[in-house]
């Protein structure tokens, strides 16, 4: 009997039914405002809300970077991350890149 309360609960942690779609966004949203507040010196972050999508225990996303739009001589090229926001709404693999200082 108990092994089958912990496949139900699996279950239960893979669909994660209380993360809705609009919290997901909002979550990712959340976290690259206060990282801008943190880090002014962050690239510009794009978040493509289209790219949301939902996969056992949480949702993905895409987040795209951009270090060239205010500093074209230290920046990097343009890239992404697919960031992963968890059951217990944590997120995985936030970019964080930085630009570089001239010394």
């Amino acid at each position: 009997m108990l092994k089958y309360f912990f496949i139900i609960g699996f279950i239960a942690l893979a669909w994660c039914p209380w993360l809705s779609r609009e919290e997901a966004l909002s979550l990712v949203d959340a976290k690259v405002a206060q990282m801008r507040a943190e880090n002014p010196n962050l690239c510009t972050m794009f978040i493509n809300p289209d790219s949301i999508r939902k996969v056992p225990f949480g949702y993905t996303e895409r987040v795209s970077y951009d270090c060239t739009l205010n500093d074209e001589i230290y920046g990097v090229l343009q890239s992404q991350n697919i960031v992963f926001i968890t059951f217990y709404n944590g997120l995985l693999g936030m970019p964080q890149k930085t630009f570089r200082k001239d010394s």
